[in-house]
């Protein structure tokens, strides 16, 4: 049948979306998705039925494309839509969907807080949470994992409206939930869990409690840091452990431990001159002769 056909075809160009995305070719990753989205729309409005999942596939995907190459307003449309093809799924099919819609809920969180719709961002992010605990309770090993993930962007959206204390409240159950799942399974989960760590540590901090911040960072940084030697590490993780590094040292030395955050500093340093980042690694440097001529 045609229809068949062109459902291949626009699940094909689905998945070549992804991996030009993978390969940072951006642009012709959107021009794919959006074909296969133009196939998949017509399809469910001949079809609803049959085809309303591809359709939501499809518009998701989209979402991912127009985020990577700083298209906000496009991903927010998007990902609206896919939030509402998905809810209708899980009206009739919850066990299906469900974990769907609160992947799109969760991505539409972020979307819309890139474009400064808070609030909106702050109502998707607690929906995306709230199902995500009801499908964790019946089975926490398929979607814990998940749930961890949509606290922390709970947790960015509530700090991002200066409402710090709920914050750490969400970003401690994420921490928690990770800690954990690292603890099974360090390849798979250290990464998500050193993330949680930093976003802790960042919310502690604007708290004003920086003991608690420092601890936070410290952990997330000796993760960061021993993943950043494996082999397969690349630019933008030394990149983003230089960052995180570099506040950790911030941390210490406005709280005047200015022996103790040699270490992060060095770790800064080096990081940045993995990522390529030269100009970084010479600030860092002569802020740390700085600092050690201040201790003389």
């Amino acid at each position: 049948m045609k229809a068949d056909r062109e459902r291949d075809l626009a699940l094909s160009l689905n998945r070549r979306s992804s991996g030009l995305a993978a390969a940072g070719r951006h642009e012709e990753a959107l021009a794919a998705s959006a074909e296969a989205l133009e196939i998949t729309r017509r399809l469910a409005g001949d079809d609803r039925d049959t085809y309303l999942p591809d359709l939501a596939l499809c518009l998701a995907g989209t979402a991912m494309r127009y985020v990577r190459l700083g298209r906000r307003h496009d991903a927010v449309r998007a990902g609206r839509e896919a939030v509402a093809v998905r809810r209708e799924l899980a009206e009739t099919r919850p066990d299906e969907y469900l974990p769907h819609l609160a992947g799109s809920l969760n991505g539409l969180a972020c979307d819309l807080g890139r474009i400064g719709l808070l609030e909106a961002a702050l109502d998707a992010a607690r929906e995306a949470v709230g199902i995500y605990e009801e499908l964790a309770a019946r089975n926490p090993a398929a979607h814990e994992p998940s749930l961890a993930m949509a606290l922390h962007t709970l947790a960015q959206r509530t700090a991002s409206l200066g409402r710090l204390e709920d914050a750490v409240a969400h970003s401690g159950r994420a921490v928690s939930i990770r800690r954990r799942l690292a603890t099974e399974n360090p390849p798979a989960y250290s990464v998500a869990f050193a993330t949680a760590l930093h976003g802790l540590g960042w919310q502690l901090a604007a708290l004003g409690r920086r003991e608690e911040a420092i601890a936070a960072y410290a952990e997330s940084v000796t993760i960061r840091h021993r993943l950043a030697r494996s082999a397969n590490a690349q630019a933008a993780d030394h990149d983003y452990l230089a960052a995180v590094a570099g506040e950790w040292a911030d941390l210490l030395m406005d709280a005047g431990r200015i022996p103790a955050a040699m270490e992060p500093l060095e770790i800064a340093r080096t990081a940045s001159l993995h990522a390529g980042d030269t100009e970084r690694a010479n600030r860092l440097a002569a802020l740390m002769e700085r600092a050690g001529s201040s201790r003389v």
